[in-house]
């Protein structure tokens, strides 16, 4: 399932009544549950940091850090306001503003298009006769 039909699976209507709750009386968009991987990149960093992302919508998504070499701690206290979500599975990446963080979770917002990214050129295979 590539990236953009899971945001498009999220903001369909379901046919079940739902209960509404105030917390979803707030929101803009459904949100869908998730635990596919991405990384973060931001200006100033040749690494990118890992992450999972726990709930998507057409708007935004929640994100909870990964526990690394790079960040042993899983903060989210040290990234920057605006940066770079990137979904290696899906090949995508869309901008994104943090909007909330608690400990090592992240509510960010999508500030533009969703863009695919080139597939990754294979170096021709030599083989040995």
């Amino acid at each position: 399932m590539t990236y953009q039909s899971r945001i498009a699976a999220a903001t369909r209507r379901s046919q079940v009544v739902e209960v509404t709750t105030p917390e979803s009386q707030r929101r803009w968009a459904k949100r869908k549950v998730t635990q596919s991987s991405g990384q973060i990149l931001f200006e100033g960093v040749t690494t990118p940091y890992a992450c999972v992302v726990r709930d998507i919508s057409s708007t935004g998504a929640k994100i909870e850090m990964a526990c690394n070499k790079y960040n042993p701690d899983a903060g989210a206290s040290f990234l920057p306001t605006y940066f770079s979500l990137i979904m290696p599975l899906d090949r995508t990446r869309v901008e994104c503003q943090s909007m909330w963080r608690r400990s090592s979770f992240i509510g960010v917002r999508f500030l533009g298009a969703v863009e695919h990214l080139p597939v990754a050129k294979r170096s021709p295979m030599i083989r040995k006769k």
